[in-house]
Parts: structure tokens; sequence; C-alpha cells
């Protein structure tokens, strides 16, 4: 039911920026704004987004098999640094270059320009709405209410790490934009126009270097997060225990977790080895059921 729910709501999503992304290009093909150009690469990135995630979450549910015997989790991760790098990346880079091509042509004008407006206030709407949803989301999760941008980087979801990024740079590149346009309908220089359109396409290079940074390192593998890393020390706080001498965690996908320990116990512990690695698993998932564990724990005794 969950599962339907979510692809029933990305669905939705990505036929709003389908249509964002159709209004926007005639916008700009009627208009010659560069802001609306930029905004159009967005939507289209946006598109792209949703779908490349579907692919990504299509792999990662293919489950194990002799060649990926953990599975292939992790094929979220490599989807979205495909988003980040060739959409985020070429897109920008698109846009700073066209933009750049109508700031230094003294024939650039905007046409229709109200209509211009129209269309930017109706997309920061829409990004308003997004960033304020994805930022609750946010919310609801960061129960250590930890810094947004260091929850962000510590943050193994694939989805909302994209997704809130995406929605925030592009929140931001349509003030840029609406701001140059207003300008641009002041002063009736055109000029400004083209530099909103530039700054938006920086955005998507800065936005393309912080995903790409952070989606590389989930590709190598990165442990549990520090509040999930915490949850799991407590597990092993118990008086049968003298030492943890190796705790490593490997996240395998967004919701898949590798344990592996090393623990050294008291010569007369109360319960059997194996009974105490039982309890401890039990407790682990007890503190993260959101997440599928797999734990291998070795004994050693005092």
């Amino acid at each position: 039911m969950e599962k339907q729910q979510t692809q029933q709501a990305r669905s939705i999503v990505l036929l709003t920026h389908l249509l964002g992304f159709i209004v926007k290009l005639i916008g700009f093909l009627f208009s010659g704004s560069a802001v609306l150009m930029n905004e159009s690469i967005h939507s289209i990135i946006d598109c792209l987004n949703q779908g490349l995630l579907v692919i990504g979450e299509k792999r990662a549910r293919r489950g194990r098999s002799d060649l990926h015997q953990f599975g292939e989790g992790r094929a979220i991760y490599f989807f979205s640094t495909v988003v980040a790098m060739t959409a985020f990346l070429g897109g920008g880079l698109l846009a700073v270059v066209e933009a750049g091509r109508d700031l230094f042509d003294p024939g650039h004008e905007v046409e229709h320009i109200q209509y211009v407006i129209a269309i930017l206030f109706v997309s920061l709407y829409i990004e308003v709405t997004a960033v304020q949803s994805g930022y609750q989301e946010i919310k609801d999760e960061n129960t250590q209410r930890v810094p947004l941008l260091h929850f962000l980087k510590d943050s193994r979801d694939a989805d909302l790490l994209l997704g809130f990024t995406e929605n925030l740079f592009a929140l931001a590149s349509v003030v840029i934009a609406l701001v140059g346009i207003l300008l641009t309908a002041v002063t009736g220089n055109a000029v400004f126009d083209s530099l909103g359109g530039i700054l938006g396409g920086l955005l998507l290079l800065l936005a393309a270097v912080f995903l790409a940074r952070e989606f590389y390192s989930l590709l190598m593998g990165e442990s549990a997060s520090q509040q999930d890393l915490a949850k799991i020390k407590t597990c092993f706080t118990r008086p049968e225990i003298v030492n943890v001498n190796d705790l490593r965690t490997l996240h395998l996908s967004t919701d898949e977790l590798l344990i592996v320990a090393d623990v050294l116990l008291k010569l007369e512990a109360p319960l059997e080895p194996h009974e105490l690695i039982d309890d401890i698993e039990t407790n682990i998932r007890k503190v993260m059921p959101q997440v599928k564990i797999y734990c291998y724990i070795e004994t050693e005794e005092l």
C-alpha cells in the first residue's frame, strides 16, 4: 500500500514538473528570456530526477544474486549520481553559456515580459510548497535537531537528499530569476535578465558539486549516521560485554545496514554467546525498525 502511494505521489510530481517544463519552454520561446530558459532547464532536470530515481529503486529491489550477494541496493546512489553529474552539471553549463551569450548580445531583449513574470510567480509558489514539504519531512526525521546542512551531509536517504537539495536550489533560482526579470521590467535593460540566467546556472553547478561529493561518498560505502551509530552502541553496552574490540557499519542502501562487531565477553557471562548475540541483534532491530539489519558478531572470552 505504501509502495503504491509512493508511486502515485511520484507520478503526480513528475506530471507537475513536465507541465511546468512545457509552460516555461513556451514562455521562453515567445519571450526570449534567459531566466525562463534557465527555469526550463530546472524543470527538465526535475523530470530526469524522478525518472532516474524510479529506475534506481527498481534496480535496488532486485534482491541478492550470485554476483551481488547483498543485492543492488546502492543502485539508487548510482542513478542519483548520474542526475547530479549529467542533468545538474550539464544543465548548469548550458544555462551559463546561453545566458552569457545573451549578456553580450546588444540585440537581446525580453518580449511579453508580463507573461514571464506571471510564470515565475507561479513557479515560486510551486517551489515554496515543495521546499516546505521537504523541510517538514526532514524535521520529522531529524529527531536530534542537528543543523540542516549537517543533517543533509549525514543522511543516507538518496531520495530525500536529492529531492530537497534540488528543490532548495530551484527555489533560490526562481527568486534570482524574479529579481532579474523585475529589474528588466523596471529599467528596460535586458542585461538583468541575462545576469539572472547566469546566476541560476551557477546555482545548478553548485548543486552538482555538492550532490556529486555526497553521492560519491555513499557509493564508496558510508557507515551508519551518527544518530544510528549511537543507537547501535547502546545495544552493546551490557554487563556481559567487557569491551567492543571492533564495530563497523556499512549502508548497503538507504534502508539496509550491515553491522560487523567483535566483542570481548566476561568469562562467566549469564548468557551463552549465541544467546547474547541473538539478544543484541533483537535490540538493534527494535531501535532501528525502519532499517533492514544484517548483523555479524564475533565473540571472545576474557
